[in-house]
This record gives structure tokens, C-alpha cells and sequence, in this order.
């Protein structure tokens, strides 16, 4: 690979253009608040020279004031520079819930959206191992946190599912999903069609306890490259949202270009998100602690109700529903796409 093109054309779009979901819809910010982007920035040094980079790493999720969910391969750095031949040290990890974030295609000179917000840590479940990833249906263990230097407390993080609830995570079922990655399936997307918010209604095709697959169909709403991280809604009995998946890879070798890709399950992971957060209040790490574990259905209403989180803006989902191998060639993030491409 030559590390200089790398280095030029790192997220530029490789003709990359809007971005996200294929044959989904423009997404407002208002749309699920609670997903964002996840921006990466480093100094990278290159024949004497240091060049200041700002990228699209991929999409995430706020499910606390100061916690963000994503995929473990999105903060997998020692893998990108294995993959590139070039350090990406000091890394700054960023969290912006701005629609429109085609500027952090990775050239110099970008600088962070208004609503950044940095992070202080990021976690990847013990068990991911980008190298030994398998596509189908298997255990990655694909999932991370991260965790915020401050709380964001003008937006209503999205509510994880409940033990009882993960019964919604069944074939057939009916989903929201959001992202900034490709929207089209061209193996070099046309430009405009990256790093936009998009949105769609889709269907869950295949089940198993730790992972299902999203849009089974061509004509599906479906995730492709860079929506990688990002989140999969349901409706659960008694009403409201869940966010029940991290869009991880693709579901088979046509690199969703004809199937949709696949998720991490929330649910089979409950247990370790839950302890992440907790250790961090009990240590003194984080800047939110009114509810050290996941936060539980109901809590954030009644904390509005009862006036102790005068500053949450309760929004909702701002929707209106209708019914209805080797790792590196399959995750879904944008820089393992273009790495791959530059090869």
C-alpha cells in the first residue's frame, strides 16, 4: 500500500457522497436523537510533515448521559494500523449527534462539530477479536462503550432492552435503523452518498443468541459500510423503544451489496454493559452517576416528572411508526472499507 495515498484519501469518499442506509431516507438530527456519530482524530506524520485528521469512524448510540454505545471494531486502532502500515497514536474519540458530518472525511483542516463531545475512555468486549471475526451468524463479540467527559443532558438517551424484552429480537420483526455510512451498494459509492444521517424501516431476517441480521432482501432498507456501531430499534409490548442491536458486519461475501448486515445483540451483552458502568461510578471515573448501571425503562420520565433532571429534554424518538472469513473484509465501518481499498 502507499501510505502517502493512504494518507490523502483516508476517508475522502473514494467518491463517497451522502451517506448511509441503503434505500433509506434523509434523517434530521431530531430523528433518534440519541444516535450519532463516532469521530476519530489523530496527527499522523508523513515525510516530515504532521498532518491533523478528523474522520467518520463510524455510527453509535448515547444509552446514558455520558455513555455511548458502538461496536468493538469501530475503537480497534491496533487493527487499522496493522492494516495500514502507519500509527495512529494518541487517538481522540468524539461524539457528535450533527446529521451532517461529510467534513470528517479524514483531509486536514476540519474542525470538530459544535456538539462535540470528547471521550475519556473506550472499551471493547474482551472477546472481539477483529482478526478471527466470522460473518453468518456467529460470536464476535463485537460491542464497546465509550465514555463521555461530560454528560450530555439536552437529549433522552435510548433504553436498552430488559431481560423480558429481548423476545422482540425475533424474525419478522419490524425495525428502525439509523447510520452514516454508504447508501448506495456500488463498490466505490458515488459521491454525496457517505457520512450523511439516514433512516429506514426494515425487517430482522435471521435470529441466533447473539447476533441477527437486518434486510434480507435487495430491496430491503439495509446497513452498509459506515454505519458500522450504529443502532437497530424495535417497538416493545407496552410501547416504546429499544435499541437492540450494533450494526457489526456484513451477513455474507457480497459485502451488503445484495443482503443487509448484521448486528450485535444488545441483549446477550446486558450483563457486561451493565458492569462497565458501574465499575466507573464506583471508581469515581464518571461525570454520571444518578443511575450507575444501564438505565432502566421509565427512569428518565420520572426523573422529569419528579423535577431531579430538570435539564433533560425529553424527546423521544421524533419518528413516527408505520408497522410493518477474516474480519477485515466484513466489518462495517468506513476506515476498514477505504484501508481495503488503498491496498
Amino acid at each position: 500500500m502507499n501510505s502517502l495515498i493512504l494518507l490523502s484519501g483516508l476517508f475522502t469518499g473514494m467518491a463517497f457522497a451522502d451517506a448511509g442506509i441503503i434505500n433509506g431516507d434523509d434523517a434530521e438530527e431530531a430523528y433518534y436523537p440519541e444516535s450519532g456519530g463516532l469521530l476519530a482524530g489523530t496527527v499522523l506524520e508523513f515525510g516530515g510533515s504532521e498532518y491533523e485528521l478528523k474522520m467518520l469512524m463510524c455510527s453509535s448510540t448515547l444509552i446514558a448521559p455520558d455513555v455511548v454505545l458502538t461496536a468493538a471494531h469501530c475503537i480497534d486502532f491496533s487493527y487499522y494500523e496493522q492494516m495500514s502500515g502507519m500509527p495512529f497514536d494518541d487517538v481522540e474519540l468524539v461524539f457528535s449527534r450533527h446529521a451532517d458530518l461529510s467534513e470528517y472525511s479524514g483531509m486536514p483542516g476540519a474542525t470538530w462539530p459544535t456538539d462535540a463531545v470528547f471521550a475519556w475512555e473506550a472499551v471493547g468486549h474482551p472477546g472481539f477479536n477483529m482478526n478471527t471475526m466470522g460473518i453468518g451468524l456467529s460470536e464476535n463479540d463485537d460491542i464497546a462503550l465509550l465514555f463521555l467527559e461530560e454528560a450530555i443532558l439536552n437529549v433522552e438517551p435510548a433504553l436498552l432492552p430488559t431481560a423480558s424484552e429481548a423476545s422482540s429480537v425475533a424474525e419478522g420483526a419490524i425495525v428502525d435503523i439509523v447510520g452514516w455510512g454508504q447508501q448506495t451498494s456500488d463498490r466505490t459509492p458515488p459521491a454525496g452518498t457517505v457520512m450523511y444521517k439516514m433512516a429506514g424501516q426494515s425487517v430482522i431476517g435471521e435470529v441466533s443468541d447473539y447476533e441477527f441480521q437486518v434486510g434480507p432482501d435487495t430491496n430491503d432498507v439495509r446497513k452498509c459500510h459506515g454505519d458500522s456501531g450504529g443502532p437497530t430499534f424495535v417497538e416493545v409490548d407496552g410501547g416504546g423503544y429499544r435499541v437492540i442491536g450494533v450494526t457489526s458486519h456484513a451477513y455474507d461475501m457480497t459485502d451488503c451489496r445484495e443482503t443487509g448486515g448484521v448486528d450485535t445483540r444488545v441483549d446477550y451483552y446486558l450483563e457486561w454493559i451493565d458492569q462497565e458502568m458501574r465499575s466507573r461510578c464506583e471508581d469515581g471515573t464518571r461525570v454520571w452517576c444518578e443511575i450507575d448501571g444501564i438505565i432502566p425503562p421509565g427512569f428518565t420520565e420520572q426523573a422529569v416528572a419528579d423535577g431531579s433532571s430538570e435539564d433533560v429534554e425529553v424527546t423521544g424518538c421524533g419518528c413516527s411508526q408505520g408497522s410493518a472469513a477474516n474480519a477485515g473484509w466484513w466489518a462495517l465501518g468506513l476506515v476498514g472499507l477505504l484501508i481495503r481499498r488503498r491496498q
